[in-house]
């Protein structure tokens, strides 16, 4: 019996790398764009830590969601479009970006209020979609990642 060889979870690490490296660049240029607003790192945390720890987190909770939208769509028995998948990342940005803003002491990622939360959710949502959908792409083109 021959079993065909695929690696089952390079895709999340794919994806997770992918998330990783988006809020990263959103993080940084937001920090760089309105200081003020955003900060990133604290007299405990550095910059780069600061970074590796929020957008750590955020990543995590963005491929943890995943399943969980999964069983939804099960549920009802339908897929999500894009813009639906937008809406539902709008909101784990949201929640997540402004539960980290709390967590400033420990993350070294500070906001200055809930309407930086939902700024930087919408910028988020944006650029994680694009590369996403660029993942996809390569999961169609290679299906032996997925």
């Amino acid at each position: 019996m021959a079993f065909k060889k695929q690696n089952t979870g390079f895709l999340v690490v794919i994806s997770f790398v992918v998330f990783s490296v988006v809020d990263s660049l959103v993080f940084l240029l937001a920090n760089v764009l309105f200081p003020q607003n955003v900060v990133l790192g604290n007299l405990w945390i550095n910059k780069t830590w600061a970074i590796i720890h929020s957008v750590g987190t955020l990543a995590l909770v963005n491929i943890l969601a995943i399943p969980f939208v999964r069983v939804y769509e099960n549920y009802k028995n339908k897929m999500l479009g894009v813009n639906e998948w937008m809406g539902v990342y709008f909101v784990i940005n949201f929640v997540t970006v402004w539960v980290m803003g709390r967590l400033a002491k420990q993350l070294g990622f500070g906001i200055s209020s809930w309407v930086v939360a939902a700024f930087l959710a919408v910028a988020l949502d944006v650029f994680q979609g694009v590369a996403m959908m660029l993942v996809e792409k390569l999961r169609k083109k290679y299906p032996s990642i997925s």
